[in-house]
Order: C-alpha cells, then sequence, then structure tokens
C-alpha cells in the first residue's frame, strides 16, 4: 500500500473512532460471494462487514460455502483493519425459505444447526453470524425465536456477536417476536424492496424505524439499511452513473435509487434514531466524489467529533 493510501485508511479510521463515553455508530456492509471484491480503504470505513452468504440444509447442516479462499481473506483484512467479520446465513435465496422453516420446527435440527454454525464460525475465524432468514411468519415465528435464543447463547459464551436482517417494516415484522430483540446484538432492518411506490424512499426510512421502536426494540440494537443498488432490476449504483444518472438525485429512467443527498439524510436519521447504518451492498458503490459510503462516512466522522453534551 503507498504511503498516502495507509494515511487515508489511518484517518478514516481514526475518524470513525468513538468518542469519549459515546457507543461506536456501526457501519455495517455486506460482500457477496458471487462478484466483487471492497478495498482496504472501505474496510477502514466500516464497523462489521458481512460475506453472504451460507446456505443451511434443511436438517440443520451446511451446504459448502461459495469462494471459502475470498472469505478467508475477507477476515483476515477485516481483522487486520480492526473490523468485525461475520458470516451471515440464508439472505433472500429465490424466496425459498423451506431449510430455515424445516430447522425451526424441530429441537433436533435446531441443536445440530446451532452446533454447525459455531464450527464454521470457529473454522474461518469469525467474529459472528448474522441470520438472514427472509422471511418468518407467525407460524414460524416461534422456531425463529428459539433458534436466535440458542444461538446467542453459544456465541455470546463465546464472545462472538449475533445479529439478524429483518424486513423494513409492518409486512414483515409478525414474525419477529420480542424475545429475539433480547437475544441478537443488533438488527440489521433491510428498509428497501417492500411494498413502497418509490424503492427505499427517505419516508419509508423514517416509518420503518418507527416501526420498530413501537414493536420495543431499542434504539440500541435498530441499524438502518439502506441500498446502493436501484430498483427494479437490482442495478448497482456505480452502474447508474456510468449511464449518466446524477449522483445527487434518486431516480433515473424510471429507475429509483438513493444518491448522496438521500443517504446522507438517512445517516443523519440513523444517528439520531438508531445505533448504526447497514448496506447492501459494497461492491455496487461508485468511487471518488460520488462513493455513497465516503458520504456515510464524512457523517460519521462530523458527529462523533461534535461535543456530547446536549444529545
Amino acid at each position: 500500500m503507498k504511503a498516502s493510501q495507509l494515511a487515508q485508511v489511518i484517518l478514516v479510521a481514526l475518524l470513525l473512532a468513538p468518542a469519549a463515553g459515546r457507543a461506536q455508530f456501526r457501519v455495517v456492509g455486506y460482500v457477496p460471494s458471487w462478484h466483487g471484491s471492497i478495498t482496504n480503504a472501505q474496510l477502514a470505513q466500516l464497523t462489521h462487514v458481512n460475506y453472504a452468504f451460507l446456505q443451511p440444509t434443511a436438517t440443520g447442516g451446511l451446504h459448502p460455502i461459495d469462494n471459502p479462499a475470498k472469505l478467508r481473506q475477507l477476515v483476515a483484512a477485516a481483522h487486520a483493519a480492526h473490523v468485525r467479520a461475520l458470516v451471515s446465513v440464508g439472505g433472500w435465496h429465490d424466496g425459498d425459505h423451506s431449510a430455515f422453516d424445516a430447522i425451526g420446527a424441530s429441537a433436533q435440527y435446531t441443536r445440530a444447526f446451532v452446533a454447525n454454525l459455531l464450527h464454521f464460525a470457529d473454522d474461518y475465524q469469525l467474529d459472528g453470524i448474522d441470520i438472514d432468514w427472509e422471511y418468518p411468519d407467525t407460524c414460524t415465528a416461534p422456531g425463529y425465536a428459539a433458534l436466535l435464543q440458542q444461538l446467542a447463547a453459544r456465541l455470546h459464551s463465546q464472545g462472538k456477536l449475533l445479529t439478524a436482517a429483518v424486513a423494513g417494516g409492518a409486512w414483515g415484522g409478525p414474525g419477529i417476536e420480542r424475545g429475539v430483540f433480547e437475544s441478537v446484538d443488533f438488527l440489521n432492518i433491510m428498509a428497501y424492496d417492500g411494498p413502497h411506490p418509490m424503492h427505499a424512499t427517505y419516508a419509508s426510512a423514517v416509518q420503518t424505524l418507527a416501526y420498530w421502536k413501537l414493536r420495543g426494540l431499542p434504539a440500541s440494537k435498530a441499524v438502518l439499511g439502506v441500498p446502493f443498488y436501484a430498483q427494479p432490476g437490482g442495478i448497482p449504483y456505480a452502474s447508474l452513473l456510468a449511464q449518466g444518472a446524477d449522483p445527487n438525485a434518486d431516480s433515473f429512467k424510471n429507475l429509483g435509487y438513493n444518491g448522496l443527498a438521500t443517504i446522507a439524510s438517512k445517516t443523519t436519521l440513523a444517528l439520531d434514531q438508531a445505533s448504526g447504518i447497514m448496506i447492501w451492498e459494497l461492491t455496487q458503490d461508485a468511487a471518488g466524489a460520488s462513493s455513497l459510503l465516503a458520504a456515510i462516512s464524512r457523517l460519521v466522522a462530523q458527529h462523533a467529533q461534535a461535543p456530547a453534551v446536549g444529545r
């Protein structure tokens, strides 16, 4: 790494460090197994990085992880940057959550799943597990809660984290019982792709945080998810800009996305009402002055440097 790059990494890390007496604001980024990579400079702007995805079997086993060498490299780089590395389990998976449903319905499969996840975390020297069951409903909610309770007990006894990705609002909330809030260290709230007229608007983010607060989720465990892509089509933000989209706008050719201004507004919202920002996903970001991650980092740094009195 060049001296100038190293200096930039150190500066960002110092700016993201929490002020005395103030909890560290989380910046959680997902990295997909199937494409792309992130730089050391990006890692330096995170507190947590999640490798997506590890898939369960219906009996509590685990399918082989995609690109295991990539995961090991990411963990090593994250630890060198003092960033906590987790594996995310599940994901959208074309809407097929049958394996999770089967695990949650069986105490035997739940025990096996927990044991297998602990072994996987040890093998890859992970700092925790992120459960991304999309989505438990009222029927599967008890099994989901029991799984997270058991997993939390085992992970926390080893000093590891348990997080979970949950839907952005009322339509997905009934599958999350209040006991889950006690089990997890925090929830990554996917405030995007929901049934809103526009993709991931600021108004929907406000409504999402209000919903989870009403459900009883403490702000200290709420992490607001933001998209680095457009809908429909899941087009990466960087690709949009390459096609001529404005980084300061939120729409382009009937596509909705979050530009710099909206990302800044959402970061300010999360600084005020939550405990972090979550990003899906990091490899979709643009470089330079148009970087959404850099916009998040600037606001987090400004907040960390501001006096804590009166907050």
